[in-house]
């Protein structure tokens, strides 16, 4: 029961090596490339020592693959990386104010009054 045991777990090592990858490092591609190179380990180690590779790293690399294809489905390679905006600053269709037009808007408290007001008069006896 023990050595069947230790046998899916190795079987499902490059599983569980593209998920550490993966969140270790973040990339897909790079934690694909991790599990793949353990599977490839895994079954140059098999024929060395006349050991068939086991269903569960077939497995393995199935659930990879799988996981990698659908991960890089979802990625659009046409659209570009940067966006298409000037540089200059000028859109054409923004919302914003240009820079002196926001300046010379007037903002409460920007400036001390001319003249000090008179305090009022405290209320009742003192």
């Amino acid at each position: 029961m023990a050595r069947t045991a230790l046998k899916i777990v190795l079987g499902f090592l490059s599983t569980a090596v593209f998920f550490a990858a993966f969140v270790l490092v973040g990339d897909v591609v790079l934690a694909a490339l991790a599990a793949i190179s353990v599977v490839v380990a895994q079954i140059v180690f098999g024929r060395t020592t006349s050991a068939k590779p086991s269903v569960a790293i077939w497995g393995s690399l199935a659930i990879v693959l799988t996981l990698t294809g659908v991960s890089l489905a979802g990625d659009d390679t046409t659209e570009p990386l940067v966006s298409q905006t000037d540089i200059t600053g000028t859109v054409t269709d923004c919302a914003c104010k240009p820079a002196a037009k926001v300046r010379g808007l007037p903002v409460p408290f920007r400036h001390a009054p001319e003249t000090p007001k008179a305090l009022a008069p405290a209320p009742g006896p003192v």
